[in-house]
C-alpha cells in the first residue's frame, strides 16, 4: 500500500474522474481539498433541521455541538483504491474534531458526510464553498472482490435519519459551566436577598425588644415613684420609753406598796408580850 502524490492523484483524476467538480489548484502535497456543500445539520436547537447553503452563505457551530456537512464534491474510489479523509488543519486548529470516521471504501461513490464535534470555547464558522477538508489515495495489493454497494452508495443530501440520530442539543463543557456560572450567579442573588431580609428583621427584633425593656423599667420607675411612705411598724417592748428612777421612786409599784402595807399591819397586831 502506497499514498498517492500529486502527480498521480491529477493522472488517475483525468483518466477515472475521482473527483467531481476537480480543480487542479487545490491538489496539494499528495492530498485534495474538498469544499463545503449545500447542505448541513447542526444540533445546536432542540428541533433543528437541515440547512440549505447557498454559494457563500455561512454556517456557525456553537461550541460543544455536532455538526453533519455535505461535501460539494462527489467522490468516486476505485474497487483498488482505499480513500483517507481529515479535517483541514486551519479549520482542525479552531477546534473542529471529525468524529465520522477516517476512511472511504473501495466502491464508494457520492458525497461525502463529516460528522464533525466543535471542541473550541467559540462558534466555529464556515461558508458554502470553503475548503474544509481533505482527502488522500492509496492503492491496495489488488482490486477488492466486495466493492462498497451499501445504503450510503450514491449518496448526494443528508436525510431525515441521518438528523434524527444526531438530532437535539448537547450538554458541552462550555455548556455545562456556562449554566454552572448561572447557577453560582442565582444563588448569590438569593443569598444576598436573605441577608437582608435577616439584617432587616434583626434590626426590627433588637427594637422591639429594646422598647419594650425601657418600657418595663419606665413602668417600674414610675411604680416606686407613685407608691405611699414606708409603713412603720408598731413599737416593741423593749422601744416603749422607761420610767426615770425618780419616777420609780415616786409611784412605787402597787404591789410593793401592798407588801409595805401589810407589814406595817402585821406589827401593829402583834400582842406586846408580858414581862
Amino acid at each position: 500500500m502506497s499514498f498517492w502524490n500529486t502527480d498521480k492523484l491529477v493522472l488517475k483524476q483525468s483518466q477515472q474522474k475521482l473527483i467531481e467538480p476537480f480543480d487542479r489548484k487545490f491538489a496539494k502535497q499528495g492530498a485534495y481539498e474538498l469544499s463545503l456543500g449545500p447542505e448541513a445539520f447542526i444540533t445546536a436547537e432542540p428541533n433543528a433541521t437541515k440547512k440549505k447553503l447557498a454559494e457563500g452563505d455561512q454556517l456557525s457551530i456553537p461550541p460543544g455541538q455536532f455538526g453533519l456537512l455535505l461535501t460539494e464534491e462527489v467522490v468516486t474510489i476505485p474497487d483498488d483504491v482505499i480513500a483517507f479523509i481529515s479535517v483541514r488543519f486551519t479549520i482542525k486548529r479552531r477546534g473542529l474534531v471529525n468524529v465520522s470516521g477516517f476512511h472511504v471504501d473501495p466502491g464508494f461513490s457520492g458525497r461525502l458526510k463529516f460528522a464533525v464535534y466543535n471542541a473550541g470555547s467559540q462558534p466555529i464558522v464556515v461558508s458554502r464553498g470553503e475548503r474544509v477538508f481533505m482527502i488522500w489515495f492509496s492503492d491496495l495489493s489488488a482490486s477488492t472482490s466486495d466493492p462498497y454497494k451499501g445504503e450510503s452508495s450514491g449518496q448526494k443530501e443528508i436525510t431525515s435519519q441521518d438528523v434524527m440520530f444526531i438530532q437535539g442539543e448537547v450538554a458541552s463543557p462550555a455548556a455545562l459551566n456556562r449554566k454552572i456560572e448561572d447557577l453560582k450567579g442565582e444563588y448569590e442573588r438569593r443569598l444576598a436577598i436573605l441577608d437582608d431580609k435577616i439584617a432587616t428583621w434583626r434590626g426590627v427584633t433588637i427594637g422591639i425588644l429594646t422598647s419594650l425593656i425601657v418600657g418595663t423599667i419606665l413602668l417600674a420607675v414610675r411604680l416606686i415613684l407613685q407608691s405611699p411612705g414606708p409603713i412603720q411598724a408598731p413599737p416593741t417592748e423593749s422601744a416603749q420609753p422607761r420610767a426615770t428612777v425618780q419616777e420609780s421612786n415616786r409611784h412605787p409599784p402597787a404591789a410593793e406598796k401592798d407588801s409595805a402595807t401589810t407589814q406595817n399591819n402585821n406589827r401593829e397586831v402583834k400582842p406586846k408580850s408580858r414581862k
